[in-house]
């Protein structure tokens, strides 16, 4: 017992550096195959190994060309085992079996397994871990340790508590590494697949982000210039019959000038086709205006809203343009969705006024017992503030005294030059 102690005790100042080397292997070695910085770090410790573990084997008993034969053997197992790891497992253990036979009656306490075979037996067993299967790995531990435990039991059957604790102390630290080696290749897979999951979700969200931008240009687009380049194109055709006394180059200028909104308008059109991705029906649909207010007002009661739409009466929406009652209409859908989605149960009233030269639109909802929406702009304020600021206007929002929120949109009129009653 006393000899086993001894070993135990000599192991101890080796086994921290046999750890500190054996991580480092497994760090390196769950790398994915075709590594070339793995594949360096592996020739420079095959280098290392070579000359340590041939000064630690060699003895007199032992010719050192046939010492260091059987290390390069051994230690040139381990870049093997990067490339094939199934041959260089059973050519790396036969090399360390023949080290173990050759230094039997060396004496050595550390027998069979010394710390430096340890250390490169561990690589190699890691290595195949890593490459392999935890079947085909645990296989070739399992070989490695019963192979060391009978060959000690052979030569050595006085030194069974001695070299027992060695085999003990290999197939302890083998098991481990391999263990590790497979977590960290685990880890590793998982890792990847979810950095390509990110990946595709990050474009996704991307071309996604682009279809709605393109979406927003177009419909900038159509109620900012398609509106304005009808109403030149209707005006240019028919100012010759609207007004007297125009000349033939007068009225020649007039048609070009129709032909050439025409044209532009047609050439607006296809953009706004691939813009949107939407098809001639889509884009030949009329555009919302303050005359489709009462419609949306309607739906939104028929879903069960509790909404009321205030609005003077008389003929106050005469000379209202395009551009202003679009964008008075999406202020209004946005804004009572919003009451719907976030104060649920409310009561809304909607209320449309001429103030002068402009539109004031009001959409306010009750407090429902729950804290009212703070006033930071989200996606759709943010809208409705894009839009009221194309067609000149002003949007303001926030919660009211009464724990309400209120949306108020300021617009021109913008009333159309040359029109007719």
């Amino acid at each position: 017992m006393s000899a086993s102690a001894a070993a135990v005790r000599a192991r101890a100042g080796v086994l921290a550096r046999i750890g500190r080397v054996t991580s480092s292997a497994v760090r390196w070695t769950g790398r994915l195959r075709g590594d070339r910085v793995l594949r360096g770090a592996a020739l420079l410790a095959a280098v290392v190994l070579v000359l340590v573990e041939t000064l630690l084997v060699a003895a007199p008993e032992l010719p050192l060309p046939l010492a260091f034969a059987l290390v390069i053997v051994h230690v040139g197992a381990v870049p093997l085992a990067l490339r094939i790891p199934n041959v260089a497992a059973p050519i790396s253990l036969a090399a360390a079996l023949a080290l173990q036979w050759l230094t039997a009656d060396t004496g050595s306490v550390l027998w069979p397994w010394s710390p430096v075979l340890i250390v490169t037996q561990c690589l190699v067993l890691g290595a195949v871990a890593a490459r392999t299967t935890l079947p085909v790995a645990l296989l070739h531990w399992l070989i490695a340790v019963v192979l060391s435990a009978v060959l000690a039991a052979v030569l050595r059957p006085a030194s069974g508590d001695e070299t027992s604790v060695d085999v003990a102390v290999f197939g302890s630290i083998s098991a481990a590494l391999i263990v590790v080696a497979l977590l960290l290749l685990q880890w590793r897979r998982v890792r990847s697949e979810l950095l390509h999951e990110r990946r595709l979700a990050a474009e996704e969200a991307e071309r996604r982000l682009v279809a709605e931008e393109r979406t927003r240009i177009a419909r900038e687009l159509h109620d900012v210039v398609a509106h304005s380049l009808s109403i030149i194109t209707v005006q240019s055709s028919t100012a010759r019959f609207r007004h007297q006394g125009f000349s033939a180059e007068a009225a020649d200028e007039f048609d070009r000038i129709a032909a050439q909104s025409r044209e532009a308008l047609d050439e607006m059109r296809g953009l706004l086709r691939v813009l949107r991705g939407a098809d001639d029906d889509a884009e030949r649909r009329p555009q919302p205006g303050l005359h489709d207010i009462e419609e949306l007002v309607a739906q939104a009661r028929r879903a069960g809203t509790a909404i009321v739409l205030e609005e003077p009466s008389g003929p106050w929406t005469v000379g209202v343009g395009p551009l202003t009652g679009i964008t008075a209409y999406r202020i209004v859908q946005e804004a009572t969705s919003n009451a719907i989605r976030h104060a649920p149960g409310s009561d809304v009233t909607v209320s449309l006024a001429r103030v002068g030269d402009d539109i004031v639109v009001s959409v306010v909802n009750t407090a429902t017992g729950e804290p009212a929406v703070d006033g930071r702009a989200g996606h759709g304020l943010v809208g409705m503030t894009e839009r009221a600021a194309i067609a000149g206007g002003t949007v303001r929002f926030g919660p009211t005294e009464e724990g309400g929120f209120a949306v108020e949109a300021r617009l021109p009129v913008f009333v159309r030059s040359g029109a007719t009653a």
